[in-house]
C-alpha cells in the first residue's frame, strides 16, 4: 500500500471499470486470492477482482462474476479501522479485508463501502 493514491488506482482500473462501477482497495484474506494486494470494482450486477503486484502497480489476474452468484455473504464492519467482506462464489471462497480510510484515496473505501452495504448485502 506504499505506492496507491487515487490517480494510481484509476489508471489500473481503467480498462475494466464499468461507468457506473465503485472501487476500493483491499487486502484478500483467502486462499482464492492469487495476491495479497487487490482492487474491487462492484456495481448492482457485476464484480470484477483486479490482483495487483506487490508493489500495486501492475494488474496480473482478472476475476469476475455476477452479484446475483453471490452466496453465504458476510459483512463485520465492527473493526475500527477496516471492514470484513466475505462471500462464496462458484465453489471458492473470498473474504477481503477493507481498509475505511485511506487518506490519499480521499472518500472512495467510504462510498464503496456504504454502497456494498445498502445495496450489495442480503
Amino acid at each position: 500500500m506504499i505506492f496507491i493514491n487515487k490517480k494510481t488506482i484509476d489508471k489500473l482500473t481503467e480498462s475494466h471499470k464499468e461507468s457506473d462501477m465503485l472501487s476500493c482497495y483491499s487486502t484478500p484474506q483467502s486462499l482464492s486470492a492469487c495476491t495479497s494486494r487487490a482492487i474491487i470494482l462492484l456495481n448492482n450486477d457485476r464484480i470484477i477482482l483486479l490482483f495487483l503486484n506487490l508493489f500495486s502497480s501492475k494488474v496480473v489476474q482478472k476475476v469476475e462474476f455476477e452479484v446475483a452468484e453471490l452466496q453465504e455473504q458476510k459483512y463485520h464492519s465492527g473493526y475500527l479501522s477496516s471492514a470484513i467482506w466475505s462471500f462464496n462464489v462458484r465453489g471458492q471462497h473470498w473474504k477481503f479485508r477493507i481498509i475505511k480510510k485511506i487518506l490519499p484515496l480521499g472518500s472512495m473505501q467510504r462510498d464503496f463501502l456504504n454502497f456494498l452495504q445498502h445495496n450489495i448485502i442480503n
